[in-house]
């Protein structure tokens, strides 16, 4: 596993890497504003479309706590290994993230 920012400069292979540090941190900085902007664009958007179901009684929420437990449960680690990408999964406990995440809806979406 190739260590992220490399150490000393150079990849794991030991060849030169041609990036500092500083570059790096701007990178991953730029990278996780990035995804925190389209989770909330979502997040924006998720919410209006329930508001706008809620409003008209089309929505079940029974039915959809129900669903989004059972989507989590089955494609959650999938969603996970999609959104973190190969670089991440490869650091990142990513079982014991789905289970937490599966646990959280479950507790958060029981009632």
């Amino acid at each position: 596993m190739e260590q992220f920012p490399p150490v000393n400069g150079t990849h794991n292979s030991g060849q030169p890497h041609d990036h500092d540090p500083r570059e790096w941190t701007e990178t991953l900085v730029r990278s996780v504003a990035h995804l925190a902007a389209q989770l909330t664009l979502n997040q924006i958007r998720l919410r209006a479309l329930a508001t706008e179901l809620q409003a008209r009684d089309a929505l079940d929420q029974a039915a959809v706590a129900s669903r989004v437990r059972a989507i989590a449960a089955a494609e959650g680690g999938g969603y996970l290994r999609e959104n973190l990408g190969e670089a991440l999964v490869e650091v990142i406990d990513v079982e014991t993230l789905e289970q937490d995440l599966v646990a959280f809806l479950a507790e958060s979406d029981a009632g």
